[in-house]
């Protein structure tokens, strides 16, 4: 179960951007794009979120993920298909594909008060 490791470098990239901007609002979410590949369960990041955010500026912040559906890209005749598995074969040729979407791990936005 990566997802606590994930989440403390959440909140650890929540907290250094914290800092660097000078955020003295009340945080109330931290959202993050979160890819399908990555393998990672929204409920146990939000459970290991809240149970290590404690008395930091995080403490009333919620985590919200987006999560990001794969899709494949196949290089020999450029055709594009959403995956519901990480089988990175054509379906149309049979070559091999790289995946473009799906993999992605990222804050994207850390609101506040007004």
């Amino acid at each position: 179960m990566h997802e606590a490791a994930i989440t403390q470098g959440i909140i650890d990239t929540a907290l250094e951007a914290i800092r660097e901007h000078e955020i003295t609002q009340t945080v109330r979410k931290v959202c993050v794009t979160v890819g399908v590949s990555q393998g990672l369960i929204p409920d146990s990041m939000r459970f290991f979120f809240d149970l290590v955010k404690g008395d930091t500026p995080l403490a009333d912040a919620e985590l919200d993920i987006t999560l990001v559906s794969m899709v494949a890209r196949c290089p020999a005749c450029a055709e594009e298909f959403p995956l519901a598995n990480p089988i990175l074969l054509c379906r149309k040729c049979g070559g091999p594909m790289e995946l473009i979407r799906g993999k992605e791990l990222m804050v994207t936005a850390i609101e506040v008060d007004e």
